[in-house]
């Protein structure tokens, strides 16, 4: 651990919620529904069921030793050697990781909200948020976690509520009409970008007042995570139609431009933009935070707020390296992303249980 930080298990809980629904809720309906067409909110049943399993896994891996972080883990079990690499790789994820949410912030706001902005503004203005979020300390910002749940809920159900009288049942048929296969690629993604990407908790999870419902507020957070995304897949298959879905980067987004009560409140998409950069703004933080922490750890720094500038302009550089477009970006995300999700939330917590469990037997 970096220091005596201590946050709550209902604090833990809520940015569980916002890291499950973090910007996946902008694009993955689009990712979905381009596999699954209009089994989409099939693929997203699935992908809970599958996400739910990744967290259990997480969760298994830090039980190992609930004192140590992912990259104080890493050098416990799997010795220097091959211990240190390992957590390399894991910064370089948390890394690409934070550069890729703030690459998209600034997609976003600059093809829908701000065309005639430079992305370089937003990119500088959301990392010295970033920066000072960081450099105060991770009590901070699970307090303001709780300070803006309430009303990231508020505003997640007038979005569901206030499309009810555009859903048509018949967007939704026929179901399975290319059989079962397409629902489960589509479920990788949903497990991959909203489930796989909580192992950045593994480095906060450490800083947690011990508690016996940790584990049961763990998952419940992210199974509440997980059937939020559900309900922006299933609300945009039944507003939009699965083509309209497929076919917009940014279909929650469309969603809600479809809001129009008697004429009278319509053109609320301001609404959920608030919503998105929300839960994108605590993902983003939450990864930048394991990022510095772990520099920190690895490299056995005494500071770790000393680092948090330097590792600012560093992103600041690689949000730009890291897609020329927002073409190649979005390509890169459906054929790569998953995979290396999958990798650091499963093949590596799998293997650290595994060695764990070997040496412990071969001990006796």
């Amino acid at each position: 651990m970096l220091d005596n930080v201590k946050i709550s298990i209902q604090q833990m809980a809520v940015l569980v919620i916002f890291l499950t629904i973090g910007d996946s809720v902008l694009v993955l309906p689009s990712v979905i529904a381009a596999t699954s067409k209009q089994d989409a909110w099939i693929s997203g049943i699935i992908g809970i069921a599958a996400g739910m399993l990744i967290a259990y896994i997480i969760l298994s891996q830090y039980r190992l030793n609930p004192r140590a972080s992912q990259i104080e883990l890493n050098l416990k079990v799997l010795g220097k050697w091959i211990g240190w690499p390992v957590s390399l790789l894991f910064l370089l994820y948390y890394l690409l990781m934070t550069t890729a949410i703030i690459r998209e912030v600034g997609n976003f706001m600059t093809t829908q909200m701000m065309p005639e902005t430079p992305i370089w503004s937003i990119h500088a203005l959301l990392l010295l948020i970033l920066v000072s979020s960081v450099r105060s300390g991770l009590e901070p910002i699970a307090r303001t976690g709780e300070i803006f749940l309430p009303m990231f809920i508020l505003f997640f159900a007038a979005l569901i509520i206030l499309n009810l009288p555009e859903v048509k049942l018949i967007h939704l048929k026929p179901y399975l009409g290319e059989g079962i296969i397409p629902p489960i690629q589509g479920s990788i993604y949903l497990a991959a970008f909203s489930f796989s990407e909580l192992i950045a908790l593994a480095m906060v999870l450490p800083s947690v007042r011990p508690g016996k419902h940790l584990s049961r507020d763990f998952l419940l957070a992210a199974l509440f995570g997980g059937f939020s995304i559900l309900a922006v897949i299933f609300g945009t298959i039944l507003v939009l139609g699965q083509y309209i879905t497929a076919h917009q980067y940014y279909p929650a987004y469309a969603l809600a431009k479809k809001i129009n009560i008697g004429q009278f409140l319509e053109r609320v998409e301001a609404m959920f933009a608030v919503i998105w950069i929300i839960s994108t703004y605590f993902k983003c933080t939450i990864y930048f935070y394991a990022l510095n922490a772990g520099t920190t750890q690895l490299f056995k720094l005494r500071d770790n707020r000393a680092l948090t500038l330097p590792l600012g302009i560093v992103l600041f550089g690689t949000a730009y390296a890291i897609s020329p477009s927002e073409i190649y970006y979005s390509d890169a995300i459906k054929k790569y992303w998953p995979f290396m999700d999958l990798t650091f939330s499963m093949v590596f917590p799998l293997a650290l249980i595994a060695v764990y469990s070997l040496r412990k037997l071969a001990k006796g």
